[in-house]
């Protein structure tokens, strides 16, 4: 059975990756164990990882509250999912005090949810009520808040994704043209997640039945706020699902642009990117690429320098050679050092006179890939888009359990990269 779709894909949901709210917490970042980090976890296991940086003449007891949420990030309205008295951290956010000479910064601050190292793990997350959290009660979205030790003060929040099963090999990315766009917008990616329901087990309180298996989202890289999402609901000609309502379920999605490889900062070499005032890219602003492939990327991570005065941040100008300016554009950067989230405190400004668009930004000396975004959505025409740019994609398979007032859960999680090349190799 095959159900159609109609009309263009567009991103479902914009949701805040993360937001920093205080002026003494910097650089957040949240890590998953998988491909590209993508902040993904298995229940019992592959924490994903939260850390940042505090400035401040002494260290801060902050803890940590989660909220499991819907699949477009509501928070979950049901005592039997969410319970107030155990979704509060027991214990304070370990800290480190920063290397001696790092001036900007004086604690960081890490913390792995789940605790997935054993009793002895000293980055761990105890919930209230719970000893040696091990595992989060139900799979699905989950959004968390760093709090004050008062709990008067919330200073940073995020989001992360816990699945019930990892399988790599559920997801296949193919090359394909699509006919509705001209060049090169019409080099696209397809992606194909299979899922075969399981068999109730004996005595299952708890059966998944396949009408209610209705979403798959997919992630580029580490792009988390801008799904692209399947759903059985919708009429999405560039979606459909072969076999729903059956045991045997594959989701399809393709038109998935590939973008270019990211943009590549590296300001760990000391000697290249000295401790002046004000640093800026050594080969000079940045151009748009519509029409050239860049080079090799980190598929959207970053690196940093740590353990030494050097793990300091810096004060850094990004610079887009814009000549054909236009009034009316919006120009941002994102990556890895805003949570890849299209912001207006990340807007560039235009600089008539130079005919270059600017912005100065304070990052924690390392590598970055970067990209820029035309007016809040358009991630192309900057850019480029090209077969030949490899990319980690990210499906997530949602569920609805109709249990306790009903909630959505992650039943799967799967990975794999595009292939490359310059053909296609799906109709």
């Amino acid at each position: 059975m095959r159900i159609l779709l109609l009309f263009i894909i567009t991103f479902v949901v914009s949701l805040p990756a993360q937001t920093i709210h205080s002026q003494r917490i910097k650089g957040m970042r949240i890590n998953g164990m998988g491909e590209a980090k993508f902040p993904v976890v298995l229940l019992d296991s592959l924490p994903v990882t939260i850390s940042f940086d505090v400035d401040g003449t002494k260290p801060e007891n902050f803890r940590v509250k989660i909220f499991h949420c819907d699949k477009d990030w509501n928070i979950t309205r049901s005592s039997f999912i969410n319970d107030e008295f155990r979704n509060f951290s027991k214990n304070q956010i370990p800290f480190e005090e920063a290397p001696v000479g790092v001036r900007a910064y004086r604690w960081t601050y890490t913390l792995r949810i789940p605790e997935g190292g054993g009793k002895n793990n000293t980055q761990s997350l105890h919930i209230s009520g719970m000893n040696d959290f091990e595992k989060l009660p139900q799979s699905g979205n989950y959004k968390f808040e760093v709090w004050n030790d008062d709990q008067n003060e919330l200073v940073a929040e995020g989001n992360f994704f816990a699945a019930e099963k990892v399988e790599d090999s559920a997801l296949t990315i193919y090359n394909r043209y699509l006919p509705s766009e001209t060049s090169p917008q019409n080099q696209v990616h397809k992606a194909v997640l299979a899922f075969t329901v399981p068999p109730p087990l004996l005595n299952d309180a708890s059966p998944i039945y396949s009408t209610s298996i209705k979403i798959v989202d997919v992630y580029r890289n580490r792009e988390i706020e801008f799904p692209h999402r399947i759903d059985a609901d919708d009429r999405n000609s560039n979606t459909f699902i072969d076999g729903y309502g059956t045991n045997n379920l594959k989701f399809v999605i393709d038109n998935l642009q590939p973008g270019n490889e990211y943009r590549r900062l590296d300001e760990q070499t000391v000697d290249l990117y000295s401790l002046a005032d004000v640093l800026r890219k050594k080969d000079g602003a940045d151009l748009s690429r519509w029409m050239f492939q860049g080079g090799g990327d980190q598929d959207g991570i970053s690196t940093l320098v740590a353990g030494n005065r050097y793990a300091d941040y810096i004060q850094f100008q990004f610079e887009l050679g814009r000549p054909e300016e236009n009034s009316d554009e919006k120009i941002y950067v994102v990556g890895d050092f805003n949570g890849w989230k299209v912001d207006e405190q990340w807007r560039l400004h235009y600089d008539e006179a130079a005919k270059i668009y600017r912005l100065l930004a304070l990052l924690r000396r390392g590598t970055y890939d970067y990209q820029y975004v035309l007016n809040g959505n358009d991630w192309i025409t900057l850019e480029g888009n090209d077969w030949r740019t490899v990319n980690v994609y990210t499906a997530l398979l949602y569920y609805h359990d109709p249990r306790f007032g009903g909630f959505d859960r992650i039943l799967l999680a799967a990975q794999a990269k595009s292939p490359g090349g310059l053909e296609a190799n799906s109709q």
